[in-house]
């Protein structure tokens, strides 16, 4: 499996020469702008040439070996490729082309029944059909020339190649890199029991995230995600959970999709994490890996807005989470150097009226940060509701609310709030930015930053118990 993931040269079966926005490129692309060091060989029966790369018009005309093959060709040649890569001693063959078993269709699912068979007959393995393969960084292979070019700790096993395309793209945006990600497809040899087998033992890997609609061997998995939750996070989204989710899934990949309340066991046995959706799991993830473990469930929020603070306390509070009221004393020496009008002061804190005066911004919150009730502090701003002149003066003074937050040693997470405006939108996106590029998570919705917490609470407190 190591040398699927770190092949030493590439054919990219079936590439086109003609048309440089096929998507048949995709592939050739991305490993041109990862800079991938090995050979690189396109085959196509035309032949001819590639950015400067000789064009050969099968597999057999490649000289010497391949270690790994990338085929973009039509289902129905699909064994005699498998022959001709084994024969030049690959080890593995990606198969992004559709049109096998999750068709339904009798003839193209014994097709995909020939694959696997002639693949075993020569001893090498399948990774799809009908998936974008591999993405890592490290071995500069990748399926989306978008995507970041620094390698991770989080490992990525999904069945959807578009939800691993938004994975990637989305988490890389938050923040997040990536060890390892596979979109195995249809996965009619290697499934995702070998890629969490795999993930699970990867020291590169410290958090490992699923996107399944089905599983191919039900208590092989159960076992190895026993495993695998035992050694590391395990973040798992479950596609395909209501009656036309799984006659969906049996259309997208030819999976079963299983009970959902077998799921839901099966994740709380383990303490596994299990968002509802992608948009979950980003937020998740985000948190993992950005975000310092925090002992308890009490909540000290920060920020502007008194409609804001109450809607904000209302989201964490039906989670579970409690936000203890600042003592006398607390306050007293807040309003030494804070008006007492527009402000709100016993968590949520609602700062308005002072945050036009940053010095005081930034004693507020170390004075509130070192408060021993409190186990984690979220910041949230909403540039919807605030006016340009407002939105200014934050804008001037966050280095500062960062700094003080950062001198808390308390774990710490924001919100930004994304107004649909695009003045707004621009606004909020800049202010995330900064955020992230300090290597803090940041959320984009009260409920979001609530539940995302949540799910990481629980995971923290099971996984304290169990130790």
């Amino acid at each position: 499996m190591d040398k699927i993931f770190h092949p030493k040269s590439i054919a990219f079966v079936g590439v086109t020469t003609s048309n440089p926005f096929h998507w048949t490129r995709t592939f050739w692309e991305s490993a041109r702008e990862f800079q991938f060091a090995g050979p690189m060989y396109p085959v196509n029966p035309r032949g001819g040439e590639l950015d400067g790369y000789k064009v050969y018009r099968s597999v057999d005309e490649i000289p010497g070996n391949i270690d790994y093959a990338i085929c973009t060709v039509s289902a129905k040649i699909a064994p005699k490729i498998v022959r001709e890569c084994a024969a030049k001693g690959a080890k593995a063959v990606h198969f992004c082309t559709a049109g096998f078993a999750e068709t339904g269709d009798a003839d193209v699912t014994e097709l995909q029944q020939e694959l696997v068979s002639t693949a075993r007959e020569a001893g090498i393995r399948i990774i799809g059909p009908n998936c974008m393969g591999i993405y890592c960084p490290e071995s500069r292979l990748s399926y989306d020339s978008g995507f970041s070019k620094e390698s991770g700790s989080v490992g990525f096993i999904s069945q959807s190649g578009g939800n691993s395309i938004y994975m990637i793209r989305e988490a890389n945006w938050r923040g997040v890199k990536f060890s390892k990600v596979v979109s195995f497809g249809n996965a009619c040899d290697l499934n995702e029991s070998d890629f969490l087998e795999y993930l699970a033992e990867d020291p590169q890997t410290k958090i490992i995230a699923l996107y399944l609609e089905g599983v191919r061997d039900g208590k092989r998995f159960r076992n190895l995600l026993e495993r695998a939750s035992h050694k590391k996070p395990v973040v798992l989204v479950k596609g395909g959970c209501g009656e036309a989710g799984a006659r969906a899934t049996s259309t997208h990949t030819g999976s079963l999709a299983g009970n959902d309340v077998v799921w839901d066991t099966l994740c709380r046995q383990f303490n596994v994490i299990k968002p509802q959706n992608m948009e979950e799991m980003v937020d998740v993830l985000a948190t993992l890996q950005c975000m310092p473990d925090f002992k308890g469930r009490n909540a000290l929020l920060v920020g502007p807005g008194g409609g804001a603070s109450v809607m904000l306390t209302d989201e964490f509070e039906k989670r579970g989470f409690s936000l203890p009221a600042v003592t006398d004393k607390i306050r007293d020496e807040l309003l030494g150097f804070s008006q007492a009008a527009g402000n709100m002061l016993r968590n949520p804190i609602d700062y308005s009226q002072s945050m036009q005066d940053p010095g005081s911004m930034h004693k507020a919150i170390q004075l509130l940060t070192a408060w021993e009730k409190v186990d984690f502090c979220v910041g949230f701003f909403r540039p919807s509701q605030m006016t340009d002149g407002f939105l200014d003066m934050v804008r001037k003074a966050d280095h500062l609310v960062h700094n003080a937050f950062d001198a808390s040693f308390k774990p710490v997470t924001y919100i930004v709030e994304c107004g649909i405006t695009p003045t707004r939108q621009a606004i909020a996106f800049e202010m995330a930015q900064r955020i992230m590029s300090a290597g803090k998570p940041v959320y984009y919705s009260f409920a979001a930053a609530a539940e995302a917490l949540r799910l990481v609470a629980d995971y923290n407190r099971h996984k304290i118990s169990k130790q």
